[in-house]
């Protein structure tokens, strides 16, 4: 008997290993094999659903942990695996009943609290994931993941000194997770405390993790990072990173380069993007291959901080984009079928990127402005976005330009020209907003309650945009109360 059950325990243990070292075949055969037996069922399906997991293949994975949940309905791990999975898949409601029922059966299990917390972060009901991650943290003063989580949450709140307070005691525990100095440094640009702001925001990824366009710089050439070097009969060349709208944005800091230094300046753009810059003095690529030595490089988004620690200001707007060809036939009998003055609308950027929630609109809330008699709305939205126009019954309001617009190999290159056609531009935060912006449109932004960092500067400073009028919520969620303003602010336009 002791004997088998050693033979036991060793056949569970050797199937731990393979699993830990990704020999997923054979720890399967293995947990199969103790699956199959009374004694160790559990076991056996346990590790199967844990196996699955780690292939991704959720739905196999619950299949097996509710197998062990039939025999054993306490069975924690299997209850915690449970509510990992739904919280992979987003199924938030469901993870919070599986991580409760751990809670039920030891309510001390970190991992519980802990990811009880993220879910109903995931909810938006942040005081009930405070009170989680704080109950983790009374169970471990140094679980890290859960004063990050609380950062996060404090940052969404718009508790800035709350959020530094967590973000600062990550890197009290972990001096070497230097990448929170970038969230550090949302909370600085959102208190104005821009000297600050600028140091921590050069630990974001695109420079901490040399790969990309970075990284072929690095390879190719024995260039020194410009951090405000004089620049006289020297070469260098900028970087392009991180969204389009970042690009447009930005750019204008070239012209600072130039104004300042005798200088070659190159730019290195996103291929599409390329067009837009070539009414500049500066020699604009794609790749390298026609690049032999260049003296720096630098990261476009780290130029405004290099300005800002030098004369204590920003970059004016610069207008640097030229009317791009001649707008299609097709595109010019829609809007000339248009009698009233036009309005451009643009409610969603990438859904992609991890905060869209916190800056695309859905369409329904243009409902009321979309009514408005005045004007003829036309729609800029392309791709993810432009189904909400049928799935909102607004053909009638609002003329679905998606699949006219854009279909080249340049980026925004018909959008240029509606843009000098419209009266003005209502969009969410994305690149339409910076590209109204650079070309001096009349432009409603709308912005959350908590927008991204840049626009608490311009808050404030009024620094980026003098044609931007800017209208953000004044409570978390609340779209209604900016329609609002935007419907009184249209009546007088």
């Amino acid at each position: 008997m002791v004997i088998e059950k050693s033979l036991i325990q060793e056949n569970i243990n050797k199937g731990i290993r393979l699993f830990e070292t990704n020999n997923f075949d054979e720890a399967i055969q293995i947990f199969n094999t103790l699956s199959k037996k009374d004694e160790t069922k559990i076991i056996g399906l346990f590790f199967l659903g844990v196996i699955e997991v780690k292939k991704n293949n959720l739905n196999l994975a619950k299949n097996y942990f509710f197998e062990v949940l039939n025999i054993n309905k306490f069975h924690e791990d299997a209850n915690l695996n449970l509510g990992l999975v739904y919280l992979e898949e987003k199924k938030f409601d469901k993870s919070i009943v599986f991580f409760e029922k751990v809670l039920s059966i030891n309510k001390k299990n970190l991992n519980a609290l802990y990811h009880l917390g993220l879910s109903y972060f995931s909810l938006r009901k942040l005081d009930q994931s405070i009170d989680f991650l704080n109950k983790s943290i009374q169970l471990n003063t140094k679980f890290i993941h859960a004063y990050v989580t609380l950062g996060h949450i404090y940052l969404r709140m718009k508790n800035f000194d709350k959020a530094l307070e967590n973000y600062k005691k990550v890197l009290e525990l972990d001096p070497k997770r230097i990448k929170t100095k970038f969230n550090i440094s949302w909370c600085y640009f959102a208190q104005s405390n821009l000297g600050e702001a600028f140091e921590n925001y050069e630990f974001r990824n695109e420079k901490l993790l040399p790969k990309g366009r970075y990284k072929e710089i690095i390879d190719k050439f024995k260039s020194l990072e410009w951090k405000g070097q004089n620049l006289d009969n020297k070469t260098i060349l900028i970087i392009c990173e991180q969204g389009y709208g970042d690009n447009i944005n930005f750019f204008r800091y070239l012209y600072w380069l130039n104004e300042k230094f005798s200088v070659k300046i190159i730019f290195y753009a996103h291929k599409r993007l390329e067009h837009l810059f070539k009414n500049s003095p500066f020699e604009i690529i794609s790749n390298l291959d026609s690049i032999n030595s260049i003296d720096y490089h630098q990261h476009l988004l780290s130029l405004p901080g290099i300005y800002y620690k030098e004369l204590k200001g920003f970059q004016k707007n610069i207008n640097y984009i030229l009317s791009s060809k001649k707008i299609n036939v097709n595109l010019e009998n829609k809007l000339n079928k248009l009698k009233k003055p036009i309005i451009a609308i643009n409610w969603q950027g990438d859904h992609r990127y991890a905060h869209d929630d916190m800056r695309s609109i859905p369409l329904i809330y243009f409902k009321k402005i979309l009514n408005n008699k005045n004007y003829d709305f036309i729609s800029l939205q392309k791709n993810f976005g432009s189904e909400q126009i049928v799935s909102n019954n607004f053909e009638n309001l609002l003329v679905d330009l998606s699949k006219d617009i854009d279909n080249g190999k340049n980026a925004f290159e018909d959008t240029i020209e509606i843009l000098r056609k419209v009266k003005c531009v209502i969009t969410s935060d994305t690149a339409i907003a910076h590209l109204a912006g650079t070309m001096n449109v009349k432009t409603f932004l709308l912005l959350s309650y908590n927008p991204e960092w840049r626009w608490h500067i311009e808050l404030k400073h009024k620094c980026f945009y003098t044609n931007i009028n800017i209208i953000q919520q004044t409570k978390f969620g609340d779209w209604n109360s900016v329609f609002n303003e935007l419907s009184n602010k249209l009546e007088k336009l």
